[in-house]
């Protein structure tokens, strides 16, 4: 099984001390787009910028999101990544979570074998993201 990180369970880990990042890491394999490290970094500047962090606790999040990024296969924005992501999806899906979505389908088709029993588990505390995912066949741990 292959855990993919949406950047939402990221963050709620390295903010807030949230523990569901644990699972994915407990799946084995655990991949996200490159998206995931630019989207992290930016909060954290934008919550120090807002002094919703200060020195230490910048210090610190930086320090835990590497932690993270150490665990985790970062997948490239390749064109055809982006050419997915520009495509249809069966339902209503953001912009950024469609790149996600789609880093998940092409690393899919690329790497998992349809005649394996190997699934994809995406984790995101995006409600609209879990809901395009489940509708094209990964597996959510949240709803």
């Amino acid at each position: 099984m292959v855990a993919y990180l949406d950047s939402s369970v990221v963050l709620r880990h390295i903010l807030l001390g949230e523990i569901a990042i644990e699972h994915a890491f407990a799946v084995g394999s655990v991949v996200s787009s490159e998206l995931l490290e630019i989207e992290c970094r930016r909060v954290l500047h934008r919550y120090r910028l807002n002094g919703d962090l200060d020195d230490d606790g910048f210090l610190n999040a930086r320090e835990r999101l590497d932690a993270v990024l150490v665990g985790t296969t970062l997948l490239a924005l390749t064109e055809r990544v982006k050419a997915r992501a520009m495509d249809a999806f069966p339902v209503v899906v953001k912009t950024l979570d469609a790149l996600h979505l789609a880093s998940a389908l092409v690393y899919a088709q690329r790497y998992v074998d349809p005649e394996s029993n190997e699934t994809i588990l995406l984790f995101s505390h995006d409600e609209g993201m879990n809901r395009c995912a489940r509708a094209l066949g990964f597996a959510t741990p949240f709803k």
